[in-house]
């Protein structure tokens, strides 16, 4: 085992880039959404998934689906940021959504709180209507970058009963079967920071942050010896030299937006969620990613 100043569990990624050559677009980009779909009407407007469906959906058949929420401080950002991924993941078979949920000067909302209770009400959406929309119910992934990052992590942990809307009937579950992280940012109010409420018997997370995000290796790192404390499965990977937001997939030349979601395909695999090997397409030339486990025997 290497000495190393980082979490214990966490794994550390280095990019590659000798003898590359121009890479060629892949096959996610520009790719749009098969359908819309409205989760939630609230004060008169109406938020919707940009859904993106499996080649075999007509099949009688149920799909595992993921959420994505997009990041920009509660207040800014895109679903259509995550349009790669949720093309990535609906050639894998699932029904992929990035999810539009309210912003605080757009809709003049009280934040993360009213956030958070648009990314719930989007989970109950699909496990209320699963059969007319063919989602297996037991088979739904949360995941978000940043702000979004928290809001996913938040439809597990952050329990209390105001922390919803009457939107929904509360009996049907907000909680994701598994957790995908990408620089969440756990940094806001304790009630609703998911760092403050660790408890036992949470979904399966994975996380990711780079070495030079402005929120600090060490502090993401903790939020993961919590999880591994209390029993949860926990896994956390640390991109040497990356900024903020480094997996994400607009650019279609990033290394490690294949990477991350690399490993976030075999995470699912490995509890349950997705069956076979990951196909990710990647460009033709594009630096490859060199990973060191330094520190992975504390992970689950």
């Amino acid at each position: 085992m290497k000495t190393n100043e980082l979490s214990a569990a966490a794994i550390v990624a280095t990019t590659l880039i000798a003898g590359a050559t121009v890479a060629q677009p892949h096959t996610y980009a520009g790719k749009q959404p098969d359908t819309m779909w409205t989760y939630k009407q609230v004060d008169g407007k109406e938020l919707q998934l940009h859904v993106f469906l499996p080649p075999d959906y007509a099949e009688d058949k149920r799909f595992p689906a993921v959420v994505v929420f997009h990041g920009g401080s509660w207040n800014g950002g895109d679903p259509s940021w995550h349009y790669p991924d949720c093309a990535y993941w609906s050639s894998r078979g699932m029904i992929a959504a990035a999810v539009s949920y309210r912003l605080r000067t757009r809709d003049k909302i009280q934040v993360p709180l009213e956030c958070v209770k648009d990314a719930k009400s989007a989970i109950r959406f699909l496990r209320k209507n699963n059969e007319r929309l063919k989602v297996e119910p037991d088979h739904i992934v949360a995941a978000g970058g940043s702000a979004g990052g928290q809001l996913a992590a938040a439809t597990a942990m952050i329990t209390a009963k105001e922390v919803n809307d009457d939107s929904y009937d509360l009996a049907i579950s907000c909680v994701p079967n598994a957790v995908v992280g990408y620089n969440p940012w756990l940094r806001c109010q304790p009630e609703l920071n998911p760092a403050d409420n660790v408890v036992p018997d949470l979904p399966p997370t994975i996380c990711f942050l780079g070495s030079k995000d402005p929120l600090p290796v060490p502090e993401l790192g903790a939020f993961h010896e919590k999880m591994l404390a209390a029993g949860n499965a926990s896994e956390f990977y640390v991109g040497i030299g990356a900024g903020h937001g480094f997996c994400n997939g607009r650019n279609p030349q990033n290394p490690y937006f294949y990477w991350s979601i690399e490993l976030v395909d075999r995470f699912l695999t490995k509890h349950g969620i997705l069956t076979g090997e990951p196909n990710i397409q990647r460009p033709e030339g594009l630096p490859a990613i060199e990973t060191e486990a330094y520190a992975a025997e504390g992970s689950k």
